[in-house]
């Protein structure tokens, strides 16, 4: 389970929603929250429509009224605002996830997606690409509050031992939340390699079905162990073995077992190295209006059940 939660704040109302998703899940877990603001060089007076917190004594102000509200409710809750000015919010948010120990970040996306966030990736891909913290990047419906506690997470694996690093977090996350699981395995059928196989398996011997054949069926024997596992956790879980496009299927996947969360490992790639890549995050993250459980592939940063 989750021991620490980190909240970034800027004092709109979209971002405080994630304020009460993280007591949602410390209340769960009896974990710690601390509620964070990094303070930015020239910050703006307004954040898509919304108030936006510009000094040090206004942010206290904000956070300590939050954090009062919070503690009424018998949650451990701290707050901390970075004074130092900073370029980066993520560099600032990542200096604090590490200091605090903190094993999730709950922060909120919100507004339309900018240029440069198509070139450097959003802030919670950048602070997931930090490889310090996983992230629940929370989708704010217009005008409605965020559905919790959530239902459904899906998770997306490839068979590499990378990219299940997001199991542990999404269990966690699906245990405090007594929410359903449900894995996903894509075995591309296009022309370069699969997921999670090298080029050269594609040059073996034999037609083209027979590999693809084969492949499903190591993915669902994959599929099977960690389905077990869940289970005997006591989480309710699914798994299937899709064969198409990865961002493709996924996308659909993801509506039609109707996910409040798609977990995603990401190594932080956007823009042009992300399309290079094929980085998957960054093009379900415009496609879907899920929330995202973003988890570092480079380093482990993920709770242990």
């Amino acid at each position: 389970m989750f021991k620490h939660l980190l909240v970034p704040l800027d004092g709109s109302a979209a971002a405080e929603q994630a304020a009460w998703v993280a007591a949602g899940i410390a209340e769960r877990g009896s974990a710690k929250v601390t509620l964070l603001h990094v303070i930015e060089q020239a910050p703006p007076s307004r954040v898509h429509d919304q108030r936006h917190l510009r000094g040090a004594s206004e942010a206290e102000l904000y956070l300590g009224n939050l954090a009062d509200r919070m503690r009424a409710k018998g949650l451990d809750v701290a707050r901390h605002v970075h004074l130092t000015p900073t370029r980066s919010t993520a560099e600032g948010l990542g200096f604090h996830a590490e200091e605090f120990a903190a094993d999730l970040v709950v922060m909120c996306a919100h507004g339309p997606v900018r240029l440069r966030d198509r070139l450097v990736g959003n802030l919670g891909q950048q602070l997931a690409g930090q490889g310090q913290v996983s992230v629940l990047l929370l989708r704010v419906p217009e005008g409605r509050q965020i559905a919790f506690p959530f239902r459904k997470v899906l998770v997306a694996l490839d068979a590499l031992p990378e990219h299940e690093r997001g199991l542990a977090p999404a269990a966690a996350l699906a245990t405090a939340c007594q929410a359903a699981m449900h894995l996903i395995t894509v075995v591309s059928t296009s022309s370069s390699a699969p997921m999670g196989q090298p080029a050269t398996g594609m040059y073996l011997p034999g037609t083209t079905d027979e590999i693809l054949r084969l492949r499903r069926e190591q993915a669902e024997v994959y599929l099977a162990g960690h389905l077990a596992h869940l289970r005997e956790q006591g989480i309710a879980a699914s798994a299937e073995v899709v064969m198409g496009d990865p961002a493709d299927i996924i996308a659909r996947a993801a509506g039609a077992c109707a996910a409040d969360v798609v977990v995603l490992t990401t190594h932080g790639k956007a823009g042009t190295e992300a399309f290079w890549s094929r980085s998957l995050p960054p093009k379900l993250l415009r496609r879907l209006d899920a929330a995202f459980l973003l988890v570092p592939a480079e380093a482990p940063g993920t709770p242990i059940s």
